[in-house]
C-alpha cells in the first residue's frame, strides 16, 4: 500500500509498505523528470569516482531533495542534457549555505575524454604543422585555427582514436603515419569538466586535402613555426587545445 507523503504538479513523494520494510520514493508524472533524476543517480552508481565526497563541494545524493530544489527554485537538477556517445552534462546540488547547483561536462569513461593531434610534415622548406581552419557553432564563426582533434570514441583506444581523427579531419591514411608521439594530457577547461585529452605528435609521410564541411572545417594550411608562433603571439590562435598541445611539443624537444 502506497501513501502519498507529497504531491507535485510533475511528481509524488509515496511511502510503500515492502518486504524489508518500508521504502520511500518517487512517482514520476512526468517522463522528462524520470529521465533527468533517474538517469542522474545512474550515472552516480556507474561512475563514483565523478561524484567522490569532497569537503568543499558535497554532491546532494538525496532524490526528494533535488526534486525539491527543482520545485523552490525552477532551475533542472540532475542530467540536464544527454549527448552520449560524446559526452553528458550534468547539475549537481552543492550542499552550500544555502545550495546551488554546479554544472559541469562528464565523457564516457573515466580516463581520457579525446584526443589532440599536431600534424607534422617534413618538407624540403623544413617542417610544416598542419593547422585546421574550423567554423565553430560556439563562436558563431571561425576559429583562428586548430590542430585536429575529436571525442574519445567508444571501443577505441586514445591512440587509435587519433588515427581515426586523423582520417576523417585531414584525409590521412594509417600509412601515412610515420610515427604517433604521446606527449601528455591537457584538461581544456577544470572548471567545466575534468575530462583529459591526450595529446600526440603525427609524424607525417604526405599531406592530404581535408575534409572540407565535415564539422565546419573550411581549410588546412601547413605552417612553419615561426608562422605558428607568430599567429600565436598576434592572438589569431586561441584555441586552449592547440595551445596547450604546441606546449607539450615544446617541452618535449626541451628534454
Amino acid at each position: 500500500m502506497e501513501v502519498i507523503l507529497a504531491k507535485h504538479a510533475r511528481w509524488l513523494w509515496v511511502r510503500e509498505q515492502g518486504p524489508e520494510g518500508p521504502r520511500e520514493h518517487p512517482v514520476y508524472l512526468d517522463p522528462r523528470l524520470e529521465r533527468q533524476i533517474e538517469g542522474y543517480f545512474a550515472l552516480m552508481e556507474a561512475r563514483p569516482e565523478e561524484f567522490a565526497p569532497d569537503a568543499l563541494y558535497p554532491i546532494c545524493t538525496s532524490r526528494r531533495q533535488l526534486l525539491e530544489f527543482e520545485e523552490a527554485t525552477g532551475r533542472p537538477a540532475g542530467l540536464v542534457f544527454d549527448n552520449l556517445p560524446y559526452y553528458q552534462v550534468v547539475a549537481d546540488l552543492i550542499l552550500g549555505n544555502p545550495p546551488y547547483l554546479y554544472g559541469r561536462v562528464l565523457y564516457p569513461g573515466s580516463g581520457v575524454g579525446g584526443t589532440v593531434m599536431i600534424p607534422l610534415l617534413e618538407t624540403a622548406e623544413g617542417p610544416r604543422y598542419g593547422l585546421l581552419q574550423d567554423h565553430r557553432h560556439s563562436l558563431r564563426g571561425p576559429s583562428g585555427g586548430e590542430f585536429p582533434r575529436g571525442f574519445l570514441c567508444q571501443g577505441l583506444s586514445p591512440e587509435e582514436n587519433a588515427k581515426k581523427e586523423l582520417r576523417e579531419e585531414l584525409g590521412i591514411l594509417p600509412e601515412q603515419i610515420a610515427g604517433l608521439t604521446f606527449l601528455g594530457h591537457t584538461r581544456p577547461d577544470t572548471g567545466l569538466s575534468g575530462a583529459r585529452v591526450a595529446v600526440y605528435l603525427a609524424r607525417l609521410t604526405a599531406s592530404s586535402a581535408p575534409s572540407l564541411g565535415h564539422e565546419g572545417i573550411t581549410g588546412l594550411e601547413w605552417l612553419s613555426r615561426e608562422e605558428l608562433f607568430r599567429r600565436l603571439r598576434a592572438g589569431v590562435i586561441t584555441d586552449g587545445l592547440t595551445q596547450s598541445a604546441l606546449l607539450l611539443h615544446l617541452l618535449a624537444e626541451d628534454t
